[in-house]
């Protein structure tokens, strides 16, 4: 249903009265326009708009606001909790029987290239040669 269709029409006339007898005017009009004027129904006029004050302003932002937190603390609180601090690893390693400087470079960083790792265990522990005894004790950080 249209607005135009809600509202009832009240029609106003404005004029001017006929010049007495004798007058310049003796055929000007009683009415010169018809003026369409629309308003509400009396039977709908019973709510009254929607005014926010300035409390209301206060209230509104910091009921906002409160969500807001709310919102980042229940993420906070759902979020997978981390490990923590990772364990770190040795400082030292001590050689076992049938370890090589690749098992142990590919043990100590398994995100390292082994090549690179190895040969900084070589220089760490002022190795020579590749070949390690068990029992040995090699530096890896």
């Amino acid at each position: 249903m249209s607005v135009a269709v809600e509202f009832a029409p009240v029609e106003f006339s404005a004029g001017v009265s006929a010049p007495a007898p004798g007058g310049a005017y003796p055929d000007f009009p009683s009415r010169l326009a018809t003026v369409t004027v629309l308003r509400p129904p009396a039977h709908l006029g019973g709510a009254a708009p929607l005014r926010l004050t300035r409390r209301g302003v206060v209230v509104l932002a910091v009921a906002v606001a409160l969500l807001g937190l709310g919102l980042v603390w229940l993420a906070r609180a759902s979020a997978p909790q981390s490990a923590g601090p990772a364990a770190s690893a040795p400082h030292t390693v001590t050689v076992q029987a049938g370890d090589t400087l690749w098992s142990i470079a590919s043990r100590v960083a398994p995100d390292r290239d082994p090549r690179a790792e190895v040969a900084e265990l070589q220089q760490r522990n002022r190795l020579t040669s590749v070949s390690l005894t068990p029992g040995q004790i090699l530096r890896i950080h």
